[in-house]
């Protein structure tokens, strides 16, 4: 890549987010499983920049994007407003007067690379242009900056910040989102930048107005509102939300997967979902989900970490991080599966506790079975061989070896391995007593009946208090 085209990311953080009404600053806060600054990260890597830094609070020194390692951190003691953040990054920039800055903000977590590379095609198509601004119009919004129109068509002359908009100035309804700014002159300019005369701060829309009278081009590029859209209140968040997960949507439709209901169905930012699946109604994915064409997910289910291959899982099942169903198996209803492989043509069909395990080809698990792989202290694994059957309610206590053709007799407690064909019954002996059932009921039945009598007598005796 040659030095001139080099691109450079600086995304804006610092800001406490007071108005969500939180501890937790709002690029924190978190959209289909990342936080809304992951998600600028996400969006600002797929155009291969030279280096992204993130300008945060210091208090948050720690902090490591969850999409890219090699995220660069600069930190702004006290938010002075967007110019005097870019400040705190500067020095993270590589010694060079060439390329292009990308100035983008931590809140605009939808923003897409799609844009970002048709800011930099307008950008480098004139060269006299040294400001792109990427915008979106805000209809009846009026807390936003506003762009002003220049005299040649595609540029603007500046744009005014919402408190330091006046009756007289000429305005349209298209906001700034973002910024792309020739490194020349952000280097030049960007200490230049006054702070405003409303509020104090120091706007690093300003030099779209400097820009401009230094005889530069400054131009736009306008993308919808739902993709540009920031949150300062918890229902804008929830309105991000809503825009994420429609996008998420349209994006597995188009892939050739089946949504019985569409808007009942719930992504994370990183769900994987290949053709020819079926997902039925209210179904939610966590984070790290991986679904093979074949798969069906039945209706209630919550997958989290876990790989579905062309298997069938649900209803009302929850299949937890590092779980694994092979080709043809069953994951049915109340059915819990943790961190376990259940390979090809395996049925674990309902009410089922399948933590820390591993079972084999064509083995089939009863009701009501449970692995227990917590001692209290450590945990363990179960495993189980192909052909295995497994009796309804039976608890096997890990660690433990079923070996392959095993049965497990119903209500049985395993906690010694299993030899390959044998049984195992591990119960109490079934013990009947004749007419123990008969001189059980009448022996309540007497109880009862004492007792009905004794509450009636000390009714009627409050009664005739009463009276007297």
């Amino acid at each position: 890549m040659k030095k001139a085209e080099e691109k450079s990311v600086i995304i804006l953080a610092a800001g406490c987010g007071s108005r969500l009404k939180s501890s937790l600053p709002k690029v924190f806060h978190r959209i289909g499983g990342l936080s809304l600054l992951d998600h600028v990260i996400k969006s600002a890597s797929e155009i291969s920049p030279d280096r992204i830094i993130s300008v945060l609070n210091p208090k948050y020194e720690n902090f490591r994007s969850e999409v890219d390692e090699n995220v660069i951190n600069a930190f702004q003691p006290t938010p002075r407003g967007s110019a005097d953040t870019v400040k705190f990054a500067m020095d993270k920039l590589s010694a060079s007067d060439l390329g292009w800055v990308y100035v983008l903000y931590g809140d605009i977590p939808l923003i897409s690379s799609e844009s970002l590379n048709a800011m930099y095609d307008i950008a480098v198509s004139n060269e006299n242009t040294a400001v792109v601004v990427l915008a979106f119009d805000s209809g009846l919004e009026q807390n936003l900056g506003k762009l002003e129109i220049g005299e040649k068509d595609g540029t603007i002359k500046r744009i005014v910040e919402a408190k330091d908009q006046t009756e007289d100035d000429k305005v349209v309804p298209l906001c700034n989102a973002g910024l792309l700014i020739r490194r020349d002159v952000l280097n030049d300019l960007l200490y230049k930048i006054e702070a405003s005369e409303a509020t104090g701060e120091f706007y690093l829309t300003e030099i779209v107005r400097l820009a401009y009278h230094a005889g530069f081009d400054c131009r736009y590029y306008v993308s919808s509102k739902e993709e540009l859209s920031g949150a300062n209140t918890r229902a804008e968040l929830a309105t991000l939300e809503r825009y994420f997960q429609d996008s998420m949507r349209r994006r597995v439709l188009d892939g050739g997967v089946t949504l019985v209901a569409p808007e009942t169905v719930f992504f994370s930012y990183d769900t994987e979902i290949e053709k020819d699946v079926t997902v039925h109604p209210y179904v939610v994915f966590g984070k790290n989900v991986k679904i093979k064409s074949g798969a069906e997910i039945g209706p209630f289910c919550v997958v989290d970490g876990a790989e579905v291959r062309s298997a069938q899982v649900g209803p009302f099942a929850r299949l937890r991080p590092g779980s694994e169903i092979h080709d043809g198996s069953k994951i049915g209803n109340f059915v819990e599966v943790k961190n376990s492989v259940v390979h090809e043509k395996t049925k674990v069909n309902h009410l089922s506790y399948i933590g820390d395990s591993d079972l084999g080809k064509n083995t089939n698990v009863g009701a009501g079975t449970i692995t227990c792989n917590y001692d209290g202290f450590k945990k363990h694994r179960t495993e189980v061989g192909e052909g295995v059957f497994i009796g309804s309610n039976s608890a096997l206590v890990a660690p433990v070896k079923i070996e392959d053709g095993a049965i497990i007799g119903a209500g049985s407690i395993i906690t010694k391995n299993v030899g390959t064909n044998s049984l195992a019954i591990a119960r109490g002996i079934q013990k009947n007593i004749k007419d123990w059932a008969v001189n059980f009921r009448v022996k309540h039945s007497n109880s009862v009946s004492k007792f009905e009598n004794s509450t009636m007598e000390s009714n009627i005796t409050k009664q005739g208090e009463k009276e007297v």
